[in-house]
């Protein structure tokens, strides 16, 4: 059990400190489960910092499941998912220009100038082409989704634009795989205050347990 604050800013300048508002957090220890080496905590947030939870379990070197964005794993717990998500990036990282970078997607890489030559330059849209279809031909991100190889396939055809549904599915499924299924972050009770025609009062909300929750405590307990 323990409470995870601002540390001191007392060296930082005011230009570092713009912005900069302090944050805490406290945690209690319900379970721990030796074999998947992980822990259920019971949270509270003293302040309400945006992602401040996440943000300071990953700073206490314990991030939550699946939080890819902090510091965890993702697909934590499915050996099969893991497995997926891997074949995916791979496949991602050849897609978009044999890139190494583990954290690469078809949205944060700016297009290259080939690749605006290749799908923008000289292209104006035709008699009767919609502006769907002509957005979609001079896209680079489209471009990727059909594949490097495939850059200049869209030719309006039927076989073009089924070939290209065809892709765009594919990317999106890979897409889908390498990203968080859902972090193992529950609001389980939270409270505001309510202003109406009976006064000022607190109103308190509270939710049922997930089933992650449920399965972590059975295995705690065997």
């Amino acid at each position: 059990n323990g409470v995870c604050e601002a540390g001191d800013f007392s060296a930082k300048s005011e230009n570092e400190l713009e912005g900069t508002k302090p944050a805490q957090t406290a945690f209690t220890l319900l379970s721990y489960d030796e074999t998947s080496d992980t822990s259920l905590l019971l949270v509270k947030p003293d302040t309400g910092r945006m992602h401040q939870i996440r943000l300071h379990l990953q700073t206490l070197g314990h991030p939550i499941a699946n939080d890819h964005c902090y510091g965890g794993g993702l697909w934590f717990g499915d050996d099969e998912g893991q497995q997926a998500c891997r074949k995916s990036r791979e496949w991602l990282n050849r897609l978009d220009k044999g890139s190494n970078d583990s954290d690469i997607t078809i949205s944060n890489v700016p297009a290259t100038d080939e690749e605006i030559y290749q799908v923008v330059a000289n292209k104006s849209r035709e008699d009767g082409e919609s502006m769907d279809d002509f957005i979609v031909k001079t896209c680079v991100w489209c471009a990727r989704c059909r594949g490097v190889d495939d850059i200049n396939s869209l030719d309006g055809s039927t076989e073009a634009k089924r070939r290209n549904e065809e892709a765009v599915f594919r990317r999106t499924l890979m897409e889908y795989l390498v990203r968080s299924q859902g972090i193992w972050l529950h609001a389980l009770q939270y409270s505001l205050r309510v202003n109406d025609d009976k006064g000022s009062r607190i109103a308190k909300y509270r939710t049922a347990l997930p089933s992650w929750v449920h399965d972590t405590i059975v295995k705690s307990n065997e």
